[in-house]
């Protein structure tokens, strides 16, 4: 039996000799080389980049120079962009999705994009950005287009009354009071039944008047006057009436108590100076039933004309001579009008006149509501 060949170590001797580098490097040239994958994709600096499908319309995606170029099957739009660099999207078509490994880049200050990119879950991909809507400025209201026009009301407009009232001017009026007053008493007559083309306005029957509360005795907005008044007024009436105007009555007969409440008001307040000046009066014609605050108005709509002032601004630019151009004129029509009937005017206030009835005396009968 044949003995096997002697084991020789001369090779294995050889090998001691050689360094220890060169033994790390034949291992290394010999061993097998890393599988190459099918395909690699570049990460640019944002990693927090959206998914193609949440990039707007007009964002224009970055594709990296080390891209693989377009997949097979592509339309040529994408494959001239890719090898352009870009993908270009024109107006009103959506956007092409980019090759396999492409990151879109996100611009610096799309803080919109970054937010939605780094939310978790998927993106809710935009179809279009909505149309920018323009308001008129200074207009806060402006309610959604879902809400009816019926639903917004212009708030008033802002009175005066009182040089100085601190009351303020942007608080909305009352509603009307929807009673009526009950008859007037024997000796006094209803003008809204004398004057019937007239127009009313009972600002003390509301909190709409210089002292910001409804007066005592007027629980209804009556205007009631004696009789021979009540028929000069109606041939005032009927002159204006030929110029294509109407009387716009404010006051007439006052309960007396409600004159006592205005002066009440006025030293409340700190406003005496008003009674002083001849502004309020703790017996006044109104309370005889002769007397009437009114100004003028378009006939049929009840229009204000410009008088210069609001009735029952109690300050110097009531007084009659105190205005120019239309103001002063329409207060010369006025007074001219109601001065041929045998009213007589007061120089401080404008609106206010005076017939000087013999037989009138000072009463103290409230507009109470009709039942």
């Amino acid at each position: 039996m044949r003995r096997p060949p002697p084991v020789t170590l001369a090779p294995l001797r050889a090998l001691a000799g050689w360094s220890r580098p060169g033994l790390v490097l034949l291992a290394v040239a010999c061993a097998a080389p890393p599988p190459v994958p099918a395909d690699t994709t570049h990460v640019p600096r944002d990693s927090t980049a959206p998914s193609p499908e949440a990039i707007a319309p007009g964002h224009r995606p970055y594709v990296p120079e080390d891209s693989p170029a377009p997949p097979a099957g592509a339309s040529a739009l994408t494959a001239a962009s890719h090898d352009a660099g870009t993908f270009s999207v024109p107006k009103n078509s959506p956007s092409p999705r980019p090759a396999p490994g492409d990151q879109p880049h996100v611009p610096e200050d799309s803080q919109a994009d970054r937010a939605s990119a780094s939310a978790p879950g998927p993106a809710a991909a935009p179809a279009h950005r909505p149309a920018e809507t323009s308001t008129v400025p200074g207009d806060s209201r402006s309610p959604p287009a879902d809400v009816p026009a019926a639903a917004v009301t212009p708030g008033p407009a802002a009175s005066s009354h009182v040089p100085g009232d601190s009351r303020p001017r942007d608080a909305p009026p009352p509603a009307p009071k929807a009673s009526s007053p009950v008859p007037p008493p024997p000796g006094l007559v209803d003008l809204r039944a004398e004057l019937p083309d007239a127009c009313f306005d009972v600002r003390y029957a509301t909190a709409d008047n210089f002292t910001g509360a409804v007066l005592p005795g007027y629980a209804a907005p009556g205007a009631w006057l004696r009789r021979r008044p009540a028929d000069a007024l109606a041939r005032v009436q009927a002159a204006v009436s030929a110029e294509g105007l109407t009387l716009l009555v404010y006051d007439a007969y006052r309960p007396a108590r409600a004159s006592l409440a205005m002066v009440e008001w006025a030293e409340r307040s700190g406003r005496r100076q008003l009674v002083d000046d001849g502004y309020i009066a703790r017996r006044s014609g109104h309370n005889r039933g002769d007397t009437v605050d009114l100004g003028l108005a378009r006939a049929g709509t009840c229009e204000p004309l410009d008088m210069g002032t609001a009735w029952d601004h109690l300050g110097p630019a009531s007084h009659y001579a105190r205005a120019a151009g239309d103001a002063l004129a329409h207060r010369r029509l006025l007074r001219r009008a109601m001065q041929a009937q045998g009213f007589v005017p007061y120089d401080k206030e404008w609106w206010h006149f005076s017939f000087r009835d013999p037989d009138a005396v000072a009463l103290d009968i409230p507009y109470d509501a009709a039942p």
